[in-house]
């Protein structure tokens, strides 16, 4: 007897990876994705929703719920990082046929996040590839979730790295938080203070993966599959950039583990000053398991194939 699919739940911010880990995901084995929650974080929304009801129809998936956040963070990403997703709404693969997407669902943000969990025949995976205060705001609202979640995938945070959070853009802190993580520090506090299961991916290793222009060649070599045409077209707007594939990376953990190499840290994050958002590590804080480590060559491989499927 085989085993069920595994249920997984996206929360993302509407950035160009954020889109290319949804097309991944599409692709994997055993999963069967329970919705979609489109945070406005590293995104304007109305956008970012078009261009996510866009790629589900693309690849036949309108089935899928899809739903809008209203979430505001404590320190708003710039406005130069969120038009990625009027670019991606646009992109040609995405608007050759007019395809009717999912509607939207009727909750919103944590509302949508409590009802998909609390209505799963067996425990969820949250895929988090922005900010965790959907996730947070929904502990608040009902503890009792924490039952129905399996564990948590967060691409987030910095530890033994520089963060991304650029003191010339953010006057006034010290450029040692990562962007997720920082947008919301209380949320990351929130999340660490639950018992549930947390599998962190930081900028530590993350950025083994940047979109070279290596990548993008055999991308374009690949272009008569559709994910491969959106992909190189949306990374080719960024890839001059050093950009990574943070969330993509993420969601290849779903199939991929033994790509990674996991350790167990003890952190905490810091919520004010100069350094919010700065996850540390502190002997007696939250346990988690943090990957450490990727196979590079593999990774991009097993991204390629996936995308030619």
């Amino acid at each position: 007897m085989s085993e069920p699919s595994r249920l997984v739940l996206m929360d993302m911010d509407g950035g160009i990876d954020d889109f290319m880990a949804l097309a991944l995901l599409m692709t994997l084995p055993r999963i069967e994705v329970v919705g979609v929650l489109v945070t406005p974080a590293d995104c304007y929304l109305e956008p970012a929703l078009s261009a996510a009801r866009k790629l589900l129809a693309l690849l036949n998936r309108s089935e899928i719920p899809l739903a809008r956040s209203r979430a505001r963070g404590q320190n708003p990403f710039p406005a130069f990082f969120r038009k990625d997703a009027f670019i991606v709404d646009l992109l040609p693969v995405l608007n050759e046929e007019e395809r009717e997407g999912p509607a939207l669902a009727p909750e919103e943000g944590p509302a949508f996040l409590i009802r998909r969990v609390r209505e799963a025949p067996r425990p969820v995976t949250l895929l988090v590839t922005g900010p965790l205060t959907n996730l947070a705001q929904a502990l608040d609202q009902d503890p009792g979730i924490e039952g129905c979640i399996e564990e948590v995938l967060w691409m987030g945070g910095a530890l033994d790295v520089p963060g991304n959070v650029d003191p010339s853009i953010e006057p006034g802190h010290d450029g040692t938080a990562e962007w997720n993580a920082y947008w919301d520090p209380p949320a990351v506090q929130r999340v660490l203070a639950s018992t549930i299961p947390l599998r962190l991916f930081p900028l530590d290793v993350t950025e083994k993966v940047p979109v070279t222009a290596d990548f993008l060649r055999r991308l374009a070599r690949q272009r008569r599959y559709p994910l491969s045409d959106l992909a190189a077209q949306s990374y080719a707007t960024v890839a001059w950039s050093r950009y990574c594939m943070w969330d993509v990376l993420t969601t290849a953990a779903l199939a991929r583990p033994e790509l990674f190499t996991f350790e167990e840290a003890e952190i905490a994050v810091h919520t004010e000053g100069r350094s919010q958002g700065r996850l540390v590590r502190q002997p007696g804080g939250r346990r988690v398991r943090v990957a450490v480590d990727v196979e590079v060559e593999a990774f991009y491989r097993f991204v390629l194939e996936a995308w030619a499927r």
